[in-house]
């Protein structure tokens, strides 16, 4: 009799752990991401369902792990004026990228897309105190506001994370 009650609580207890999970599910976030945006942001943006959303800081950002704090965020501001270029806001970015970083240099900068609106992809190695940083920024203008995605991860581990940097570009929307 005991067994019986044992095995009842503990299907009880994987059902009810089953249903909760279910219900934390974004129907919109692709298969194995989950949303890292939040309502009002006016974009969705998904990560790996491994890493870990932090909304403190006012940007909608995440970092893979404590062990490895590789990081991506999504920032957006108004433009200073409507004829403000990709080039243009690059330009005055680099003047406050200069200012918190030490040995900025650019490895590679490209055009592409972001939902089909154009971008520029920046990918540039910069100083922080004792770390050396691989940082990538792709910029995108829609609707007079730019929009930030920056990936930030100590030189030597960059290149690990860049094919899933690559998917969260990829899946990433405005509304």
């Amino acid at each position: 009799m005991n067994i019986k009650k044992n095995l009842c609580v503990i299907a009880a207890a994987v059902l009810a752990a089953v249903s909760l999970s279910a219900c934390n599910q974004d129907a919109t976030a692709p298969n194995g991401y989950i949303t890292a945006s939040g309502e009002a942001a006016g974009y969705h943006f998904y990560v790996p369902k491994d890493w870990t959303v932090d909304l403190s800081t006012g940007a909608t950002s995440a970092y893979c792990s404590p062990e490895d704090p590789s990081s991506v965020s999504v920032m957006k501001w108004e433009l200073p004026s409507s004829d403000t270029t990709l080039e243009d806001w690059w330009n005055m970015n680099m003047e406050d990228i200069e200012m918190v970083f030490r040995d900025v240099e650019i490895v590679s900068e490209a055009d592409t897309t972001v939902d089909g609106a154009y971008a520029k992809t920046y990918v540039y190695n910069a100083s922080l105190g004792e770390f050396n940083y691989t940082i990538q920024q792709t910029a995108a203008i829609r609707d007079y506001q730019i929009y930030l995605f920056t990936y930030t991860s100590t030189a030597d581990n960059f290149a690990a994370h860049e094919e899933e940097v690559a998917q969260m570009l990829q899946y990433f929307t405005f509304d």
